[in-house]
């Protein structure tokens, strides 16, 4: 048999879409150099409207690059495209951040955009290759592999621990809620009515049998003519009724009514074979390289390792004797969070001679001219105003890894059958070791260094001071990481797991992925919606903006350390909508922990002010130990009702008190995000009433421990009802999915019968219909009877819609949400100038500016001249 493993890559086609990326990056980059040099720009939609269209051209790129990462075998050629794809991805964050500032919306609307560039609305998905079950990167690194332990140790308490991965009771707690008990109690009475009912009908079933079993006379036999004929009249019509249907159907596949169901041909069967293949192979050479790049190393390590050590520890050596007869005293090594000795020497060039240290002197500059009030109000009048926006920390980085990947690879050829270069692995290995040196050197070097200021300051008969300098640094340093005491300190790791465990508050969850989350964008006119006209978002704009606020940003520390900090995300819908369903997508991207500090799994646990700050606690030490971590809280609005339900009021006063310290704990470098769900928010208090605290401490106290959703809560986003094209896909996909068939099931005719009357239903409402219909028996009946709308329509009854009330209710909270109230000011003051036309609005304006100003510089006013005289 052929080896076709090899034939699987082609090179010329990937070379021509790297060639092609790379053309578009360049010309991304003009773009954006154009749109900064003339900012500030004076009206804002003009700047949205430019800024969107970079946005999608660099979704473009980043699903081509994903296309080169996906079919490319080499295994160093991938590390280096999927390092330009995560600054790619950095900067579709960043622009996205900046499209929701300019159009005041969490998921802004970008349809003029994509109708510009001629791009379907499946397009706009930023590419997830690289976060699919927490694989990030194939980068070996200490911080990944203390990460893979943790989570290893995280599953196997799962596994051993968690009976049910919904809620798991403890010894001490209560043993249910009140509903749990209620349900409980109603599905035993069910079922001991239903046994005395069965036993009844069986009675009832044999009594009739044996009064009636004499009474029934036996039927005269039938002859052999008569049968005969009732065989060939029911085989006749059975065979008329199927070529009747068969002519049906080939009229409706000519009118274009029907598709023609076809299998699969021969060449999509040869691709997903190729696709499997190449997958396989990838995983083959990334472990045969990780093995190679072990031995390299431990023998470059053994054979290298102490002279590099050395000549690392001679030059630092002579760094501190020249810096000693320049400046007279001996330097600080330079801490290793600051660089270490690389900010000394470039380690990697090895330079023979000593460089002369550099003393810095401190400019003698004039003391600066106090500014007045005119002065400062005059800059303000000379600088020009209009819509500006922040400088990328992400450009320099996509040039950087797109130059860099061009000039390893411009001139240098694939070795056939090995899915690396060993020359660059040999500088890799190198590149590392000496890394791996310079740290042991440095430790060594500051154990040297402490014993020579020593030696010099008792030769001196001076006391040394070094003890007092560095418990001054860890002083003002723990101040500044506002260090909080640690309630554990004399408890492991996994004691701690396997109590958050046994309560129930870690748990595990469903797989999901949320490509799964169907739905298109809102393709709206910006000048339709431009002054009080809100629209929801689309479940495409919804998925899109969870992957880049959520999934991009805690996948990546250094996405999330480049872009503005995410801490807290809220999901409002109705029930069925697919809120549980975006939280545990979010989680299986990333490979998150799941803490649930949910009411109902709160209920009776870690009692008092004591328990509650424990918990508190291990929340906001084990979150970032077990990172990435997803906090949630579904029910969110039980917390923050304007009158709550006695048996859970002291439990809700309580998790709401300590949610402004688990958002404080949450920093730019630590990869937790807090989600909510919420069914019915607009029965929370939506604004908070200050004018009943008269004293400035109550004030402070309501600050600090009741906050409003939209104190806690930095992204809001709401959640709507599926329009007619979204469940007409979602049960067509449904229904496949249940099926396990790529093949028509139903007929078109039939998918848009359903989707008319699943009107004002979930999508959790669907899918539960289609589960309850489809039935194995119905399944083995399908190749002979297809399905019909109006199978569904019992099993959609028994679901409960979403009534007008409740959408109507949920428009008004979306209305509310802060980005609303921000664009509907915005959209008033436009709207204003729009219809002022010649400016006389901002004449008025002006006009009582400048009264009021002459009242403050003591010119008398009309009416203070008349009572005078």
């Amino acid at each position: 048999m052929r080896d076709t493993s090899f034939e699987i890559n082609d090179r010329v086609d990937l070379n021509e879409l790297w060639r092609w990326a790379e053309d578009e990056l360049e010309s991304l980059w003009d773009q954006e150099k154009a749109i900064v040099a003339s900012l500030p720009e004076k009206h804002r939609h003009v700047l949205f409207s430019r800024l969107s269209l970079v946005y999608l051209r660099y979704i473009v790129v980043a699903r081509q690059l994903d296309v080169c990462y996906n079919s490319m075998l080499h295994v160093q050629k991938r590390r280096d495209i999927s390092a330009i794809m995560r600054a790619v991805l950095g900067r579709v964050v960043e622009l996205k951040n900046e499209l929701a500032i300019l159009d005041f919306n969490e998921t802004p609307f970008i349809g003029a955009a994509l109708a510009q560039l001629k791009l379907s609305p499946e397009q706009t998905d930023p590419p997830l290759t690289l976060f699919v079950n927490g694989d990030r990167d194939g980068n070996a690194s200490v911080r990944s592999v203390s990460e893979t332990e943790r989570k290893q140790l995280v599953q196997q308490l799962l596994l051993k621990l968690e009976r049910n991965p919904r809620r798991q009771l403890s010894a001490d707690s209560a043993s249910m809620t009140w509903d749990e008990a209620v349900a409980l109690i109603q599905i035993h009475e069910r079922a001991r009515q239903g046994r005395l009912r069965f036993n009844l009908m069986k009675q009832i079933r044999q009594q009739k049998m044996v009064t009636g079993r004499g009474l029934h006379k036996l039927k005269p036999a039938m002859n052999t003519y008569t049968a005969a004929i009732k065989i060939q009249n029911a085989w006749r019509s059975f065979l008329a009724l199927k070529r009747v249907r068969q002519m049906r159907h080939q009229e409706m596949v000519f009118l274009g009514m029907v598709p023609k169901n076809c299998k699969e041909n021969a060449e999509i069967t040869r691709a997903k074979e190729l696709d499997a293949m190449r997958t396989l192979k990838q995983t083959e050479l990334e472990a045969q390289y990780q093995i190679e790049l072990a031995t390299l190393r431990d023998r470059q390590r053994d054979k290298d390792g102490a002279a590099i050590r050395e000549s690392f520890l001679e030059q630092i050596r002579r760094w501190y004797i020249d810096h000693r007869e320049h400046s007279g005293k001996f330097p600080d090594l330079p801490a290793e969070d600051e660089g270490g000795s690389k900010l000394i020497y470039n380690m990697a060039d090895r330079p023979v001679e000593t460089p002369v240290p550099v003393v810095v002197k401190k400019k003698v500059t004039a003391p600066p001219m106090a500014k007045t009030s005119s002065s400062m109000k005059r800059a303000e009048e000379d600088r020009p105003k209009g819509v500006d926006m922040a400088p990328s920390q992400w450009l320099e980085k996509i040039v950087y890894e797109n130059q860099k990947y061009y000039d390893v690879w411009r001139d240098r050829a694939e070795t056939g059958g090995v899915g690396w270069d060993l020359e660059l692995l040999r500088a890799q290995v190198s590149e590392e070791l000496n890394d791996e040196m310079r740290l042991e050197a440095d430790i060594k070097a500051r154990r040297e260094l402490e014993r020579l200021k020593s030696a010099y300051d008792r030769d001196r008969g001076r006391k040394s001071k070094g003890k007092r300098k560095t418990a001054r640094k860890a002083a003002k340093k723990s101040k500044r990481g506002r260090k909080e005491k640690d309630l554990t300190p004399d408890r492991t790791l996994e004691s701690l797991v396997e109590e958050l465990v046994q309560v129930g508050i870690i748990r595990s969850y469903p797989k999901s992925d949320i490509r799964d989350f169907l739905g298109s964008i809102a393709v709206v006119d910006p000048l339709s919606r431009k002054w009080k006209r809100d629209t929801f978002p689309g479940l495409g704009d919804i998925r899109s903006a969870l992957i880049e606020y959520c999934i991009l940003t805690l996948g990546s520390e250094e996405i999330r350390k480049r872009t503005p900090l995410t801490r807290s995300v809220l999901l409002a819908g109705p029930h069925g909508s697919g809120k549980s369903f975006l939280m545990h997508s979010i989680c299986n991207h990333i490979g998150a922990t799941l803490f649930d500090i949910s009411n109902s799994s709160l209920m009776g646990r870690y009692p008092g002010k004591a328990g509650m700050t424990m918990l508190i606690h291990l929340i906001t030490k084990l979150s970032r130990l077990l990172q990435p971590s997803v906090i949630v809280i579904e029910d969110v609005d039980r917390l923050f009702m304007k009158k709550s339900v006695r048996m859970e009021r002291w439990d809700m006063r309580r998790m709401r008190k300590e949610l402004p310290k688990i958002l404080r704990a949450i920093g730019p470098e630590d990869r937790v995000l807090l989600v909510g769900t919420s069914s019915t928010p607009w029965e929370c208090d939506q604004r908070v009433n200050l004018m009943r605290f008269k004293s400035s401490f109550a004030f402070r106290h309501f600050i600090l421990f009741f906050k409003n959703l939209s104190q806690v809560f930095q992204r809001m986003i709401g959640i709507p009802p599926p329009d007619y094209g979204t469940r007409f896909t979602l049960w067509d996909h449904f229904i496949r999915q249940a099926t396990r068939s790529s093949q028509y099931t139903t007929t078109p005719a039939e998918l848009t019968n359903l989707a008319r009357i699943s009107d004002s239903y979930t999508p959790g409402s669907i899918a539960r219909s289609v589960s309850e219909i489809l039935s194995e028996r119905r399944k083995q009946l399908l190749p002979r009877q297809i399905l019909r709308a109006d199978e569904f329509v019992s099993a959609l009854a028994r679901c409960e819609p979403i009534y007008k009330e409740d959408e109507e209710n949920l428009r008004m909270w979306y209305a509310k949400t802060p980005c609303r109230r921000k664009r509907h000011r915005n959209a008033e003051t436009e709207e204003e100038e729009f219809l002022a036309g010649n400016g006389s609005v901002k004449e008025k304006k002006k006009k009582k500016k400048k009264k009021k100003g002459s009242k403050k510089m003591g010119v008398k006013s009309t009416k203070a001249k008349k009572k005078s005289k």
